[in-house]
């Protein structure tokens, strides 16, 4: 059974954030994305847990990169992701 479920405000600026190529930190990203720490954070852990979006460790930071199924997602106009 798949389910679809939309992507909130937050989550697809995270992943419009994402999508030049760029591994970001949460602080870049929020910045980035114009968003509050908290959302930011939620947004990626929701993110993440779908696989729209990869962490990484760089020089001991956790950074973020988004993956092709996140790229998909996006190209969507972010409405939906399966």
């Amino acid at each position: 059974m798949t389910t679809t479920t939309r992507l909130d405000q937050a989550q697809v600026a995270v992943l419009a954030s994402l999508v030049p190529g760029g591994i970001l930190d949460v602080e870049s990203i929020a910045r980035s994305a114009r968003l509050t720490m908290w959302r930011t954070r939620n947004a990626v852990s929701e993110l993440s847990s779908r696989g729209l979006i990869v962490g990484r460790q760089r020089g001991g930071r956790g950074t973020w990169e988004i993956t092709d199924r996140g790229r998909r997602t996006l190209s969507t106009r972010g409405r939906y992701y399966r």
